[in-house]
């Protein structure tokens, strides 16, 4: 037993595999500075879960390179649409504005979100106050707080 991990290396087909019962993880947000998800991975490392990771090397910039941009795009968004909790770390400073889309596009599909941020986070009394939900101030919080999401989900897909 163990995590195993979904990378866009591995292309949109990736998201037409079966799962099973395994919970599936969205980790968004912050993919700039410290890696916050290399200790998140450590945490859930003897966990049967599937994590997504959309961290990448390089970002395409959607007006010099659009096509490989709206690939990029595609990924996320079907990466997501597969989760069964989207994840999202949010550091401060973070200006790109792609971390708020899948949050609410995440929120629209009805998926159980968890958010959490670095206190200088720019915005984070609006994601509370729009999405209705308790934001994780530390990494150690949303870690926490995905092991009561990982209990519900595996609750959930034990029932149905």
């Amino acid at each position: 037993m163990g995590y195993e991990i979904v990378r866009p290396s591995e292309g949109p087909e990736v998201f037409e595999k079966d799962f099973g019962n395994k919970p599936v993880v969205y980790l968004g947000g912050n993919s700039r500075g410290r890696d916050w998800r290399i200790e998140f991975l450590h945490r859930f490392e003897n966990e049967d879960v599937v994590f997504i990771n959309p961290r990448r090397d390089s970002y395409a910039h959607p007006e010099e390179m659009p096509n490989e941009h709206a690939e990029q795009v595609l990924w996320e968004r079907q990466a997501i649409d597969k989760a069964d909790v989207a994840l999202f770390w949010l550091g401060e400073g973070l200006a790109n504005q792609a971390a708020r889309v899948e949050i609410g596009f995440a929120l629209g599909a009805g998926k159980y979100v968890i958010i959490g941020s670095e206190p200088g986070f720019l915005g984070l009394e609006h994601l509370s106050a729009f999405s209705g939900l308790i934001l994780s101030t530390s990494v150690s919080g949303l870690m926490d707080r995905m092991d009561a999401a990982l209990r519900e989900v595996r609750e959930s897909k034990a029932i149905a």
